[in-house]
């Protein structure tokens, strides 16, 4: 565990960074899952173009990333229990169809706040932002209150994103940090934050923005858990 004296945000990056090889193998089961429901999906005469093929991607990526900070929760918050990540994989499982109704309540959102200009990336923000907001309320339906008050799964998950709604303009300052910080030198390696799917590979650019931008959307979900625990429900997000 790292140092108590550390905000609970700074906590769980550092055990997301100290623990990388969690992350690679997790990057890599959901590779796999992502490339079993291609070939499935070609099986039966349906083949995903380009732009399917980076969503799937996407998708995979944050399903990996929101296991591996199940497993940061698990070992830096106080309170919650050691098999917080199982039973997180159970009801993430379980509860696909609310993972779909967290999207169109995110578009919904997205379409009120208006277009920024770039189709492709308004639509990854929505889904990584279902993503997050899933995470959120999985978390609260096993560990139960999150702090000193009880709070539904489903109120928890709206103050986590309406949070993170209130500090886009921070996610969008660790996006950029990331890709002038993954842009400058050689690129990645195709993995943990670039691509869990083995589909055609994408250029190198495209693979870096889509990495920033999961990472951008973990780190504000551990910035708003730190909030959401630490403020009061009727305290305006």
């Amino acid at each position: 565990m790292t140092s108590p004296e550390a905000g609970l945000a700074d906590r769980l990056v550092r055990w997301m960074g100290d623990n990388r090889a969690s992350l690679d193998a997790l990057m890599a089961l959901e590779g796999s899952r992502a490339i079993h429901e291609e070939f499935l999906l070609a099986e039966g005469g349906t083949l995903p173009d380009r732009a399917t093929r980076i969503e799937r991607a996407r998708a995979a990526g944050a399903r990996a990333w929101m296991r591996h900070l199940a497993r940061a929760v698990a070992a830096e918050w106080p309170g919650v229990a050691p098999d917080l990540p199982d039973r997180l994989d159970r009801w993430s499982n379980e509860n696909r169809e609310r993972l779909e109704a967290l999207a169109l309540e995110e578009a919904g959102f997205a379409e009120r706040r208006g277009a920024s200009g770039d189709p492709h990336a308004d639509r990854r923000d929505v889904e990584l932002a279902a993503h997050a907001r899933f995470f959120a309320e999985g978390l609260a339906s096993i560990a139960g209150p999150l702090g000193d008050r009880a709070e539904s799964p489903a109120d928890f998950g709206r103050r986590v994103a309406a949070w993170s709604r209130a500090n886009e303009s921070r996610r969008r300052e660790v996006e950029r940090e990331a890709l002038a910080a993954w842009g400058s030198g050689p690129a990645p390696e195709p993995g943990p934050e670039m691509t869990a799917a083995a589909g055609a590979p994408e250029p190198d650019e495209m693979r870096i923005q889509e990495a920033a931008a999961v990472w951008a959307h973990v780190r504000l979900l551990a910035e708003a858990l730190e909030h959401a625990r630490e403020t009061p429900p009727e305290t305006p997000a």
